[in-house]
């Protein structure tokens, strides 16, 4: 067992993770000589893992060997420093609700845990998770997975194929019932009071005070924003004509950078 302390932050989508991210990076430099920080950029080893661990938890067979030695590398790389580690990246939960068929909250989440535990070792990670209402959640994800993953079906149905689906209580146990109580942190969304520096209980729980958080450099604006109502329709139709993944991927940017364009009403295919 190591003595040396690493925070997995392992998500959930839809939490401010994309700006806790900009923040850490941000501040990378003044936190440098308390805190290693590991968030998601361009070829990044932090990068990798999470993209894996989507991947794995739709396809375990396929990617676990990947996995498995991208765990094994982020171990390799703990050796010979003794400062708080935070490894943060929205998807090491797994694939997000509306992503492919998924429709349950990260049900690969303990075989996912599991692979952390076995090839860290002998680093033994503290967890944490973020939580957001769950209804809002929901709201917040069909968004995404309209705009990022795909996904074809309005709100209504997405709330109805996932209305089933467990809470983040259950979640908790989960993760509670694998590695103990006292490795697992769950923080609410909701209880973060300053938005301009996001993840205020992370870096409290990582070492660090109220008043030495408070001197981070802010971050101007949020990031990863919903499509407005116009243009999420417009997307959710434009998904439903399967296109090929290249041309998806142009037409999604443009209506992701020109949402002005799209009124918030319906299209005119709905129109009676």
């Amino acid at each position: 067992m190591s003595s040396r302390r690493v925070i997995v932050h392992i998500g959930a989508q839809k939490t401010g993770s994309t700006s806790l991210h900009r923040f850490l990076a941000r501040n990378r430099d003044a936190l440098a000589e308390r805190l290693d920080i590991r968030v998601p950029s361009k070829g990044s080893l932090t990068r990798e893992l999470g993209r894996t661990c989507t991947l794995y938890s739709m396809r375990p067979a396929k990617h676990e060997a990947d996995l498995v030695a991208l765990i094994r590398q982020v171990r390799d790389e703990l050796d010979g420093d003794d400062r708080v580690c935070v490894i943060s990246h929205e998807n090491i939960c797994g694939a997000m609700m509306g992503r492919s068929d998924v429709r349950e909250v990260f049900p690969s989440l303990s075989n996912i845990l599991r692979l952390f535990e076995q090839y860290l070792a002998p680093f033994v990670p503290d967890y944490v998770l973020y939580t957001r209402e769950m209804q809002g959640w929901k709201r917040s994800v069909h968004n995404q997975a309209v705009k990022s993953d795909g996904y074809a079906g309005t709100l209504e149905n997405f709330l109805a194929e996932t209305a089933d689906s467990r809470g983040w209580g259950a979640v908790q146990a989960e993760m509670e019932g694998l590695v103990g109580a006292d490795r697992v942190r769950v923080f609410a969304l909701e209880d973060e009071t300053t938005p301009e520096r996001p993840g205020r209980q992370l870096l409290r729980f990582a070492g660090l005070t109220d008043a030495e958080i408070d001197t981070l450099e802010p971050l101007a604006g949020r990031s990863n924003q919903s499509l407005n109502p116009g243009a999420l329709e417009f997307m959710r139709q434009l998904n439903e004509l399967a296109l090929a993944q290249p041309a998806r991927k142009q037409v999604a940017e443009l209506i992701k950078n020109n949402q002005t364009l799209f009124a918030d009403g319906p299209m005119p295919s709905q129109k009676a």
